[in-house]
This record gives structure tokens, C-alpha cells and sequence, in this order.
């Protein structure tokens, strides 16, 4: 066995993830064979140039691309394949389970609010409580 210096279990776990669009009856593919590892406990930014697929995989793991995209490969959280889920099963994971602050702030955050009482607002809408 080997030591991986992780300390936790993987948590989230994607694997030669590739997207493709179809445009105008011709594939593009927007992302090829993207793989990564999340244990508990660990902190993970996905940080690259404009254009390089950070947006467009991150909303395919949560289930949010258009429907002229095709997701293939792997997307395990704690076990469960997020990729071939359908919309309710999803649905239900998204907000509890797995999300994201989209990267334009002016357009994900509200910014007269305090940012703990967003996040809390959401965590009330998924929670019921």
C-alpha cells in the first residue's frame, strides 16, 4: 500500500472528465480527460487562465451545463456517480451536499449583505430549517 500523505478519505473523486458542445451540428470539446482527488479535510482552488474550463467543469459536476453538452468519465461524491444522476436525484444533492460561489461576486453575493448571512440563507433553503 502506498502512503499518499492524506490523512482523510476521499471525499470527492473526478476522473477523466471530458465535455463536449454541440454547436452549430460540430463538437467542440471544452474539456479533455480532467481528473482530481478531494479529501476530507482539504481545501482545493481550481485556478487557471480564462478559457480553460474551470467554469464550465465545475458546472458540470453540479449538474448545471446546457443541453448541448455531453459530460463523460467520472464524478464520485463519497462514492455516489454524480455524472449519470438524473435532475431530482441532483437536485437534492446540489445546495446540501456540494456547491459553488460562482466567480463574479457582484453577481453571486449580494453586496449590502453580509456574506455569513448568505451563505446561512442558503443553508436554510436546503435544510428546511
Amino acid at each position: 500500500m502506498q502512503n499518499t500523505g492524506h490523512t482523510g478519505p476521499c471525499i470527492f473523486s473526478a476522473k477523466d472528465v471530458e465535455i463536449q458542445f454541440n454547436l452549430r451540428g460540430q463538437t467542440l470539446t471544452a474539456v479533455r480527460r480532467a481528473s482530481l482527488d478531494l479529501y476530507e479535510g482539504e481545501t482545493m482552488a481550481i485556478v487557471g487562465e480564462s478559457g480553460s474550463g474551470k467554469s464550465v467543469s465545475t458546472l458540470a459536476l453540479m449538474g448545471l451545463l446546457p443541453k448541448n453538452a455531453t459530460v463523460g468519465g467520472s464524478a464520485k461524491l463519497s462514492g455516489q456517480e454524480l455524472l449519470t444522476l438524473g435532475d431530482d436525484a441532483m437536485r437534492a444533492i446540489r445546495g446540501k451536499r456540494i456547491s459553488m460561489i460562482f466567480q463574479e461576486p457582484m453577481t453571486s453575493l449580494n453586496p449590502v449583505q453580509k456574506c455569513g448571512e448568505q451563505v446561512l440563507e442558503m443553508m436554510h433553503a436546503h435544510e428546511g430549517g
